[in-house]
């Protein structure tokens, strides 16, 4: 209902309204209240009034006019359902909701005709972002198949699903971490098409579910159909004729019967899964356990959306139109606290524990609606590109700017001056506080950039000669003095060569005195030139043979967990073999971000905090290089191996590790102090944090909304 108090025309003794004759009205008693839950057949919907309210709607016999109604309204009625203190003006906002949804029609109507609605305008009604398509009436089918499958609803099965949900539970659990193995990789492109035939296959297992369960209790099926949010398909049936159900029970079950289903095919999936190795129907069932377990509690049993459950907390607290009720109140507070008007009462039942219920409900419910619609928006904005921003602001002006219009139309009535006053202060006032907040307050979070522990200065040992690794003397991690032995080499083509050089001097010897003895000068010259080419090459024969032999240049730590898997392959000449550096002289590389680059600038030879596994230290940043590169500082850094920097594949293969950053980075360093750097280990990740002055809330939203456009429109 509406709290518009808009005037009925014409002249209030001339209007004559008549209850519509086809309508089912069933009494109930909830939560100490009597109901009466009006049913539609044409339409398909019910509606719950209450005592009072129905008083009024009963008295609607087609004889009376409305000014007789409200001259004979209840003097209680002003109390209800957040309506108007003036109980007059109460009956005339239960005869217009009745009018608009087609429930009463002025007696110039034929009786079997509903009344037209007063529906609002289509820009307001229709939403991109949620569109419903009925299909069908599936009553009769799921007429036919109760008999077969109606052993859903019966104890003993509930009692096998409870045992059933038991085993798979403790086979989920004690299997864990291959399950969470399996299920990262389910966003992966090439699982869109099984996670599409699961969902599809879970949503109709549902929707089934809800509709046998409303057949069961006698209800009737009206509708089926798709709805599409942010156009992914999901399946509906109507069973709002469960509404005129007397037992609340019946409610609940009818609510919680598609939950119900999807959670024996988890439970199911998940032994079939437990009992399977890696392949297509192993994933199918990851798949299922995921969408049976994730979407449900995200949706379907979050009581925060008029979802199951939502329904199922309401009859089970026994407060109908819950959501309703809370949407009211929030609407009572605002009209009460910020516009200032004098209202008598709002919806809230008048047990204290329900009223309390509902204030809550309202408040939470308000703020998770907000914070659903703006990711809603977001999402249509970031996963359909210009099309999606369309769509985005088609939704903001639906959900936030119709509304907000509609009320400043009703403040700039004349009457409504003195609310329209009070709310342009409280504006001003909400105003300024927030650009105080956002203009001078400090960001919550500081600037952050990942590094890594590496030694400085770090010594990398290379092979003098190429050959086989035969021989390793050092274990990573072992300290070694300058010029120890850390490996053998073995080439055997390299030592007969330097034989070969070898004899071939002793040769050009005897050559040589030979031509002197025999006096020819000019053989003897040319045999002497022979004789000096031959030792050179003697002497770079034997400096490779001298290199076979590796030994360490520094005196430090051996850094190389690969060292021992050189054993018997072949190095050629200058491939590395381990590192050499000292525990006490450490840095952290970090790398910085484009748009952190200046704030870290401004830090340089001021203290940092550094974040690790050991906790939080402090040292200087002593140096960024002056321009960025998307070459990895330090292998543990890339998301390859587990860092958190993305990175992509380096099809040019000028990386040493094929890969590169997705985007150019800067590299700093921070020089680590002797005994800190004694407690850290080489390869360690860490997180750099510095704090700017100019980095409040609104520098740092305003940059973020502004890269995101940027992004966006790119």
């Amino acid at each position: 209902m509406t709290n518009d108090r808009t005037k009925l025309t014409p002249e209030l003794n001339q209007v004559v309204l008549r209850l519509r004759d086809d309508l089912s009205i069933v009494p109930q008693t909830t939560g100490g209240q009597r109901l009466y839950v009006i049913e539609d057949r044409l339409t398909g919907k019910c509606y719950r009034l209450g005592s009072t309210e129905y008083a009024v709607a009963s008295s609607l016999d087609g004889k009376k006019s409305l000014a007789e109604i409200v001259a004979e309204v209840p003097a209680d009625l002003g109390d209800a359902e957040c309506t108007p203190a003036d109980p007059g003006q109460a009956a005339l906002q239960v005869c217009k909701w009745l009018l608009q949804t087609g429930l009463a029609q002025i007696v110039d109507t034929p009786a079997h005709v509903p009344a037209t609605r007063v529906l609002a305008p289509l820009w307001t009604r229709f939403n991109p972002i949620f569109i419903r398509v009925p299909l069908l009436s599936p009553d009769r089918l799921l007429e036919r198949l109760l008999p077969w499958a109606g052993w859903l609803n019966s104890r003993l099965v509930a009692c096998a699903a409870a045992l059933l949900a038991l085993i798979a539970t403790t086979d989920l659990v004690t299997d864990w971490d291959r399950f969470t193995a399996s299920a990262g990789g389910i966003l992966a492109v090439e699982q869109g098409f099984y996670l599409l035939i699961c969902w599809v296959v879970l949503k109709v297992a549902h929707e089934l579910g809800h509709g046998l369960a409303c057949k069961h209790h006698g209800g009737f099926v009206r509708e089926a159909g798709v709805a599409f949010l942010l156009f992914a398909p999901i399946p509906y049936v109507d069973v709002t004729s469960s509404w005129r159900l007397r037992s609340k029970w019946a409610r609940i079950h009818i609510a919680a019967a598609g939950m119900y289903v999807e959670a024996i095919l988890g439970s199911i999936a998940v032994l079939i899964w437990s009992h399977t190795s890696d392949g297509v129907l192993n994933q199918l069932c990851v798949n299922i356990i995921v969408m049976a377990t994730a979407t449900t509690v995200l949706f379907n049993a979050n009581p925060l959306m008029r979802f199951d459950g939502y329904y199922m907390l309401a009859d089970w607290l026994e407060i109908p139109n819950l959501y309703s009720r809370g949407q009211q109140f929030t609407t009572f507070l605002f009209r009460r606290r910020v516009l200032g008007e004098h209202l008598a009462g709002s919806s809230l039942p008048s047990h204290a524990t329900a009223s309390r219920v509902v204030k809550a409900y309202g408040l939470v419910a308000w703020f998770w609606r907000i914070t659903v619609c703006l990711s809603l928006i977001c999402a249509a904005s970031v996963l359909f590109h210009g099309a999606g921003i369309v769509l985005a602001v088609f939704a903001a002006i639906s959900w936030f700017l119709a509304p907000a219009g509609k009320i400043l139309a009703r403040l700039l009535m004349r009457e409504n001056w003195p609310q329209l006053r009070r709310l342009t202060v409280v504006t001003a006032a909400v105003a300024g506080g927030a650009t105080l907040l956002f203009a001078f307050t400090p960001a919550p979070f500081p600037r952050r950039s990942p590094g890594v522990i590496e030694y400085k200065p770090i010594t990398v040992v290379r092979s003098g000669s190429a050959g086989f690794v035969r021989e390793i003397l050092v274990s990573p991690g072992e300290s070694v003095e300058a010029g120890d032995v850390i490996a053998k080499l073995e080439n055997p083509i390299l030592l007969d060569e330097l034989r070969s050089v070898e004899l071939a001097i002793k040769e050009s010897d005897l050559r040589s005195r030979l031509r002197r003895q025999r006096g020819e000068m000019a053989a003897y010259q040319a045999e002497q030139d022979k004789l000096v080419a031959l030792k050179a090459q003697f002497d770079a024969k034997a400096k490779q043979v001298d290199g076979l032999v590796v030994r360490a240049p520094a005196t430090g730590q051996v850094v190389g967990r690969s060292l021992p898997l050189l054993l018997d392959s072949y190095l050629q000449e200058g491939d590395e073999l381990c590192r050499v550096g000292k525990e006490s002289e450490k840095e952290v590389q970090l790398s910085i971000h484009q748009d952190d680059v200046q704030a870290f600038q401004a830090r340089i030879g001021s203290s940092v905090a550094i974040r690790g596994a050991t906790g939080v230290i402090h040292a200087d940043l002593t140096s960024i290089t002056p321009r960025a590169t998307d070459q990895p500082t330090h292998p543990a850094l890339c998301s390859s191996h587990g860092g958190p920097l993305p990175v992509r594949a380096d099809h040019n293969k000028n990386s040493p590790e094929g890969i590169r950053l997705l985007e150019p980075r800067f590299v700093g360093h921070v020089t680590l102090p002797a005994d800190e750097s004694e407690q850290l280990r080489a390869g360690q990740l860490c997180t750099i944090s510095i704090r700017s002055p100019n980095d409040t809330i609104g520098h740092v939203l305003a940059g973020q909304v502004h890269d995101w456009f940027a992004s966006k429109l790119r």
